[in-house]
């Protein structure tokens, strides 16, 4: 993947923290630190401890924050910092059951 770039836009209620295309970005979330590369699946996580951001192999640039949201879709990544309330420990699992049920035709 080398080479290959990708668009990253981080935002807080402020404004753009930045904006511009990356060749990765470390964070963290609840099952440790994890990278995005470029072409990366698409998924939604709740990240923490700040973000590093890889423009070039020599150029790095931290943003720190405590909690975060981020999305990454078609190689776009949007990055919703300070959000009230949406650190993982504040956030319970939802009750939701699922029924199958059985149709009878005539």
């Amino acid at each position: 993947m080398e080479g290959i770039k990708f668009n990253l836009k981080v935002m807080s209620r402020e404004g753009v923290l930045y904006e511009g295309e990356v060749s990765s970005i470390t964070s963290y979330n609840e099952k440790g630190v994890f990278d995005v590369l470029a072409q990366h699946a698409n998924f939604i996580s709740l990240i923490t401890r700040g973000l590093t951001i890889s423009e070039a192999e020599s150029n790095l640039k931290d943003i720190k924050f405590d909690n975060a949201l981020m999305k990454v879709y078609k190689n776009n990544v949007e990055v919703y910092v300070g959000i009230e309330g949406m650190s993982p420990t504040n956030i319970k699992p939802s009750n939701i059951v699922i029924e199958e049920k059985n149709s009878i035709h005539s």
